[in-house]
């Protein structure tokens, strides 16, 4: 929990009546950043995918459409599945959920373009 100091300011050149909250951070407790952003492998979130599409029987469109994506973009993430087991074992190995991008989707169709 953050804790803010209040403060309410009131307007009267513009309009009366109306009141505006300021809230700052006190300067006394730490801040704790809840903006940090993780990143997910694209190995294992085209798997996740994958059994979604195979285990709730979805057409890659009603997929698309559950998770607010284009079918385009569907077809992207699971063509990652085509890549040499090999290099799928060394990108799984490296986890989930990083802190920041280790290897990109880009990346992978790049290598994936060059075994074929």
């Amino acid at each position: 929990m953050i804790f803010c100091w209040h403060a309410q300011l009131r307007l009267t050149r513009t309009r009366t009546g109306v009141v505006f909250t300021l809230s700052c951070p006190r300067p006394d407790l730490p801040v704790v950043s809840s903006n940090t952003r993780t990143y997910r492998n694209p190995l294992i979130y085209a798997r996740e995918l994958n059994d979604e599409l195979v285990g709730d029987n979805l057409t890659r469109k009603q997929l698309a459409e559950r998770h607010g994506i284009s079918s385009d973009r569907v077809t992207q993430w699971l063509c990652l599945l085509k890549l040499p087991e090999e290099t799928q074992k060394q990108i799984e190995a490296l986890g989930d959920n990083w802190e920041k991008q280790l290897v990109t989707e880009r990346e992978l169709r790049r290598i994936r373009k060059e075994d074929y």
